[in-house]
Order: structure tokens, then C-alpha cells, then sequence
């Protein structure tokens, strides 16, 4: 068996799960039966929320007919991220990471340790934009996605998709006054963003936070009074790490719901080399776990048979050989899409504090 086919790569990295991030994981999970396409453009599939009664009717009739609810389709183009890496004969001779210095292996040993690491760190770069995407997806209620070109007019594609018409953003909630001022207004604010949910027929668990706002609420002198009282059961703070980078705080209670509040203090490194935090400072999210799905397109390829071959999986490997340099090339590629299941699944609030 040849373990460079791209069959072989495919089943090697299928059995190996993506890294674990939260926002994409928890809000955004992903059905391999449903939701993985074979076609470069995928079909995003949404409901409107409805809340509608069953009528009385009069027995002898027997029941009412109902229409059924109609849903909206949208035909998308995924992102297109791919990242490849060269290998060299130098590779191979020279000692690797962690090897010591009487180390025994081979060339050959190398090569195959090489591809399965190349595969590993190729993967987790593509689950940090995969992290990024669903961010900015709630955040915006759609991405803007921008793909490099090889035109040196052109240095960027921008590639937007938008979950909603018009525009004013049905997701975008804008908090009373700040959120310093003093008073309950926060309280307020995201017992309306939970409300606006109910409205709709959506559910609302989570109250996903930036560091600073999590640390607002537990500084807050509503907060410590109210949970030191022990007659009143408004929820509890017992904070927990969830992830590397995100922190369950506990749970507390707005308007009758209780929310799980969530700090999300993971970052990256963005393309001028600077540690950014996936949700930027004072943003607050309400909304509640799968409320979207994250979709992937097909990936064509040339082979080589010298055919082009579509595979429909969340990573795509290849593997290219030049014998007239003796280099090979390992190549990942991804065609994510984060996509809401319901209209507006979430309540969005920027900048709290200004």
C-alpha cells in the first residue's frame, strides 16, 4: 500500500479530529452526513423562528390542516484555504526537532514522520481560521473572507457572505448607554437580547463575553450581593477552564433565564505577526450551543493519474513530487462555511463600555 495516495492521506487524517476550539465546536458543529459536499458550492438551508398557537376546533370536524414551514436556501461559495509545504533531501539528512544527537533514524523514517506533522500543523492553522470565521460570523452575522490572489494588481479578493438583507443587522443589539455608568443598564441590556431571542422562538443559554466584560461582571456590585444572599437563588460564580483560552464563570440569572457566562480570552497571530483576541474587547454574545452549522465544499485536484478528482471531506490532502529538483510538496485544503440554522440565532453587543 502506498501511503502517499491520496486515499490513504485522507483516511490518515480523517481518523486524526480536527484541534478542538470553542466557538466553532460548541456553536457551529458540523453533521459529516448533512453537511459535507461533494460540489465546490454549498446549499445553507434556514428557518425563520415561529411561535405560532394550535387552534380550538369544533370535534366533529376532525383537525385543522396546517401549512408546513417553509424554509429559505442559499447557494454559497466556501472559503478556499490552502496551505502546502515543501520537503528537501537537507530535511531529511539533518536532525529533526527532539531527535538526540545519536539519533537512528533513517531518511525514510523522517520522510514519514514529516508528512504526518506537516498534515498536524497544516490542520491547526486551517482550525484557526476556522475559530476566526465563526467569530466574525456571529459577530457580523455573516464573513468577509479574503482570499490572496497571484495578481500583482490585486492583492486581495474580498469573498462576503451576509445572513441577512438589507442595512440594518436584525443581530446587532445596542446597549442603552455604556456599560460603566454605574446602574443596572447591563442587566437590562441582555434581558432584552434574551428577549429578542424568545421572540423568535430561539433559545438562549450562553453569555459568551471578552475578558473585560467578564471581569466587569464579576467585580459588579449587584453580582456579589445578590449571590451572598442566600434566600434568593440568582445563580453562582464557580469558574471552570473549559479550553485553553476559554473560562466557564458560572451561571446567573437574567429576567428568568438563566445564562451560562463564558470568557473567551483565546487569541491569534494576524498577518502583521500581532497576538489579536478572536472576540475583541467589550463584545457580548447571547445565543445558545449548535445554533449554526459549519458546511464544507468539495475540493477538485489533479492527481496523479492526471485526472482531476473531487473528494467531499473537512480536509483535503496532496502530495506532489519533483523528481527533477528531489522535492516533495505536502498541500492541505479546506472549503469551510459557518452558516446559522435559524434566522439571527444570536444577539450581538460591540463595545459595551464606550
Amino acid at each position: 500500500m502506498d501511503i502517499y495516495t491520496t486515499m490513504y492521506m485522507l483516511a490518515a487524517i480523517s481518523a486524526r479530529p480536527p484541534m478542538h476550539t470553542f466557538f466553532r465546536d460548541r456553536y457551529f458543529p458540523t453533521n459529516t452526513e448533512l453537511d459535507i459536499f461533494g460540489t465546490s458550492r454549498v446549499f445553507v438551508d434556514y428557518k425563520e423562528g415561529k411561535k405560532k398557537l394550535a387552534p380550538f376546533v369544533v370535534p366533529r370536524i376532525g383537525g385543522v390542516s396546517i401549512l408546513r414551514s417553509g424554509f429559505e436556501t442559499f447557494e454559497l461559495e466556501p472559503a478556499n484555504i490552502s496551505l502546502k509545504r515543501p520537503l528537501t533531501i537537507d530535511h531529511l539528512e539533518q536532525r529533526g526537532f527532539g531527535e538526540s544527537l545519536l539519533s537512528t533514524r533513517t531518511p525514510a523514517d523522517r520522510e514519514a514522520f514529516y508528512l504526518m506533522d506537516d498534515m498536524r500543523e497544516l490542520s491547526d492553522r486551517i482550525s484557526r481560521r476556522e475559530e476566526w470565521m465563526a467569530v466574525q460570523t456571529m459577530l457580523n452575522n455573516g464573513c468577509i473572507m479574503k482570499h490572496i490572489t497571484d495578481r500583482e494588481d490585486v492583492a486581495f479578493e474580498d469573498v462576503e457572505v451576509r445572513y441577512y438583507t438589507g442595512g440594518d443587522n436584525p443581530a446587532i443589539y445596542t446597549p442603552s448607554k455604556p456599560w460603566t455608568e454605574g446602574d443596572d443598564s447591563w442587566r437590562q441590556d441582555i434581558k432584552m437580547m434574551v428577549k429578542a431571542l424568545s421572540a423568535s422562538g430561539l433559545p438562549a443559554a450562553d453569555l459568551t463575553v471578552a475578558p473585560d466584560v467578564g471581569e466587569f461582571i464579576e467585580r459588579d456590585e449587584w453580582v456579589m450581593k445578590v449571590l451572598d444572599n442566600k434566600n434568593m437563588e440568582y445563580g453562582s460564580l464557580k469558574p471552570e477552564e473549559l479550553t485553553n483560552g476559554t473560562t466557564f464563570l458560572g451561571r446567573l440569572n437574567f429576567g428568568g433565564k438563566m445564562l451560562n457566562i463564558i470568557i473567551s480570552e483565546e487569541t491569534y497571530e494576524d498577518d502583521k505577526g500581532k497576538d489579536t483576541p478572536y472576540l475583541p474587547d467589550g463584545s457580548v454574545i447571547v445565543t445558545a450551543p449548535g445554533c449554526g452549522h459549519t458546511l464544507y465544499g468539495g475540493v477538485t485536484q489533479m492527481e496523479d493519474d492526471k485526472k482531476y478528482h473531487t473528494h467531499a471531506a473537512k480536509r483535503v490532502p496532496k502530495l506532489t513530487v519533483d523528481t527533477t529538483h528531489e522535492t516533495k510538496e505536502t498541500k492541505l485544503t479546506s472549503k469551510p462555511l459557518m452558516a446559522p440554522k435559524s434566522k439571527d440565532p444570536y444577539r450581538v453587543a460591540k463595545k459595551v463600555f464606550d
